[in-house]
């Protein structure tokens, strides 16, 4: 197989290869004298003391007011500030001795909460116990399983290949089954196979995800019901399909290129990469439409469409791959990842949940969540929202805002303390000293 087919079917894909770590118990710990950022959009508060017991945020309060507790460890943040653990919602554990290894690497980065997005399915529900369990150390994990994907020639562990709306349905059921807390699907999905996985997801109360397929608008993946939308669409560029004067057309014209890709696949050829090329991006940026944007952007508002947009991996998808583009081709992928930009500040100024991944390995270079972090404020967000985009919209999309996603009182004591403040520089996020997750000070 070719390298050009495993990229077509996977945006990136990794094996993560990094080291493990050790991890440090205890049942009560005090951070004193800190600056906390709780998440919720409140102002920083100065010269607070926080307690944590049995793994929840225990007490709350002026430094000058709450005592340490006899025996507790105490954390000094005077200088620092308090956030809530960062979540990376795009990301692939993979193979369970890769994902191991990779949860530590998280962790240091001040991950402390995981949406797997597509991994072998054994593998990841046994990383998803056994961090459950503290077995080993690592940050809160919901799964996929495998992701859904129309007829291939061959298999891969991280896809399930469908060949039919029926066996699709049976696909939903088998993973719901087996305990995956969502569904995700490709973007090489026909669409009678499309629509059966959504219905099926429905009628099974299992909410779906994942990229649009070209044979799929938009403004239907919405209608349908699914959760959110990875990468803006992903590489046949739904979202902004669904912006273009000439949506018509070029749907018409990535249905037929999917067509000859599956038939190039089938054949054991190389797919054809048009949607890649200056030939079909031009028109993709040149019949852009912001009043249409806006109208598309509002409907992913009313229907709750969540969207992560991962633009650091999208920024990866003219540099891999083995393919080689001319200067034009580069040239109008500039133009289309500068409207992709646009189109996640318009969605965050229209209210629509915004959704903090990375999809690349963890110590991916310029690849990391704070990269993502610092993308998000480049398209226009606050560093404040874009902060809330990897803590309290994880915890709120996944239904665990009562637990998660901010520092406040009997929440799990999910931490990442700061040498500066990221308010004032969202690259500020990135000077960890001290994680804490599970009730556990993780070692630096």
């Amino acid at each position: 197989m070719s390298v050009r087919i495993l990229y077509w079917f996977s945006l990136t894909i990794l094996p993560l290869w990094i080291g493990a770590s050790q991890s440090s118990a205890t049942t009560s710990l005090m951070i004193r004298n800190v600056t906390i950022i709780d998440g919720t959009g409140r102002a920083p508060v100065r010269e607070m003391s926080l307690v944590v017991s049995d793994g929840r945020i225990a007490a709350i309060g002026a430094a000058s007011k709450i005592k340490a507790p006899a025996g507790v460890t105490v954390i000094d943040g005077t200088g620092k500030f308090l956030i809530p653990g960062l979540w990376n919602m795009h990301a692939h554990l993979g193979a369970y001795p890769d994902a191991s290894r990779a949860l530590a690497a998280y962790l240091a980065q001040g991950i402390t909460g995981i949406r797997d997005m597509a991994s072998p399915l054994d593998d990841i529900l046994r990383i998803r116990r056994e961090t459950d369990e503290g077995t080993i150390l690592g940050p809160r994990v919901v799964v996929a399983g495998p992701m859904i994907q129309g007829p291939l020639p061959f298999k891969m562990p991280l896809f399930i290949s469908v060949n039919d709306a029926a066996s699709g349905r049976e696909t939903v059921r088998m993973l719901q089954g087996r305990g995956v807390d969502f569904i995700k699907m490709q973007d090489a999905l026909p669409r009678d196979i499309y629509l059966s996985v959504a219905k099926q997801a429905r009628e099974s109360r299992i909410s779906f995800v994942g990229h649009i397929p070209p044979t799929v608008l938009p403004e239907e993946a919405s209608n349908l019901g699914q959760r959110s939308i990875e990468h803006l669409g992903g590489r046949f560029w739904g979202v902004l399909l669904g912006a273009s004067k000439l949506e018509a057309e070029l749907h018409a014209d990535e249905v037929q290129l999917y067509e000859r890709m599956v038939q190039a696949v089938n054949s054991g050829g190389s797919p054809p990469d048009l949607n890649m090329r200056a030939e079909f991006t031009r028109r993709v940026v040149e019949s852009y439409d912001r009043q249409k944007a806006a109208g598309l952007i509002r409907k992913f508002r009313r229907n709750d469409t969540w969207q992560c947009p991962t633009l650091v991996a999208l920024r990866t998808l003219w540099t891999g791959g083995g393919a080689q583009y001319s200067r034009e081709d580069l040239y109008w992928a500039d133009r289309l990842l500068a409207l992709n930009t646009e189109l996640v500040g318009m969605m965050q100024k229209a209210g629509v949940g915004l959704l903090a991944g990375t999809d690349l390995p963890p110590n991916t270079v310029n690849g990391s969540i704070h990269d993502e972090l610092s993308n998000l404020v480049d398209a226009g967000l606050t560093p404040m929202q874009a902060l809330t985009a990897a803590t309290r919209n994880p915890a709120k999309f996944l239904g665990k805002l009562s637990t998660l996603g901010t520092v406040e009182r009997g929440k799990f004591a999910d931490l990442v303390l700061l040498d500066a403040n990221p308010l004032t520089d969202i690259r500020n996020t990135r000077r960890i000293t001290t994680v804490i997750v599970r009730d556990q000070i993780v070692p630096r």
